[in-house]
């Protein structure tokens, strides 16, 4: 298993971007995943996620399959609002692309280097970055 705590580049906004979704696969299945990745270019964002291939459908011990597939459609969306909010980098999300029986999705945007003014340097927690996110965006568009 990797070590996803550890910045693996010089870059802030992939750094930020491997965060954010560390956190919402926690989130969702209740332990790290295998490996995150993110590389940024000068308009492009893409996030690599290595999971485990049983998450797909895992049965808890409440009878209840978790839902990794439809989580995966939403988090393109709550990964942009969360950079934007964390680090007042707006992205567009693009393309979702999972290989299940391989433990592996990319999540892919189009990126800028355009921040907000004062949100320079402010991390908030997840749940602040999404509660700000949601008081302060219009309503999200998801490309395709």
């Amino acid at each position: 298993m990797h070590d996803i705590t550890e910045p693996f580049s010089q870059d802030p906004i992939a750094d930020l971007a491997s965060a954010v979704l560390s956190e919402l696969y926690r989130t969702v299945c209740g332990r790290q995943p295998r490996a995150v990745r993110a590389y940024h270019d000068e308009d492009a964002l893409l996030i690599l996620l290595r999971f485990d291939p049983a998450e797909m459908v895992d049965v808890g011990a409440d009878g209840l399959e978790h839902l990794l597939e439809g989580a995966f459609v939403a988090m393109p969306g709550m990964i942009a609002s969360a950079l934007e909010a964390r680090g007042g980098i707006r992205v567009a999300p693009g393309n979702l692309s999972v290989c299940a029986d391989r433990g592996l999705a990319v999540f892919a945007f189009s990126a800028g280097d355009e921040t907000h003014e004062g949100d320079a340097g402010e991390l908030l927690s997840f749940e602040d970055s999404l509660a700000r996110a949601a008081g302060s965006r219009p309503k999200l568009r998801i490309a395709s």
